[in-house]
């Protein structure tokens, strides 16, 4: 099992990169200073787990395709599930997701917080993926299904 791509494990290692961002030490140069093992270890982690969430960094057909691709399969588990006669797990009933509101609450809460932890870690590095994944929040947000209004 990779941790680091662990969902489960999401909240721990966005704590300990903000703790490392707090903490970090540069060269005059700027360059981040990882002198122990530990330091090297937990960048390495969060670097995976980044790149496990890079989707929505990525240029917008590409994010699409994968969108795509993920919610495919969120939609089988789903369809599954309903077939055995379980609850269905969020985002996987085909009948009543929104693909829309579903990306924008994963950039909202899981992928924003972490790609805006790592750009303060390895700035300026990671500011052209935080820019792509703001542009990509607009996107989706647009095209969020507007509730229709309320009844008289």
């Amino acid at each position: 099992q990779v941790l680091a791509t662990d969902m489960s494990k999401h909240m721990t290692l966005l704590a300990d990169l903000k703790t490392m961002v707090e903490t970090k030490r540069v060269t005059s140069s700027g360059v981040l200073l990882l002198d122990n093992y530990t330091d090297r270890i937990q960048v390495l982690r969060n670097m995976v787990h980044c790149a496990d969430l890079s989707n929505p960094t990525k240029p917008l057909a590409l994010y699409r395709q994968w969108t795509e691709r993920i919610m495919e399969e969120f939609f089988r588990q789903g369809d599954r599930e309903r077939e055995r006669g379980m609850e269905i797990s969020p985002m996987c009933d085909k009948h009543s997701a929104s693909v829309e509101k579903s990306q924008v609450g994963f950039i909202d809460y899981i992928a924003h917080p972490l790609w805006e932890t790592w750009a303060d870690l390895v700035h300026p590095a990671a500011q052209e993926m935080l820019e792509a994944l703001e542009r990509n929040r607009r996107w989706y947000q647009s095209r969020v299904p507007r509730s229709p209004p309320p009844a008289p």
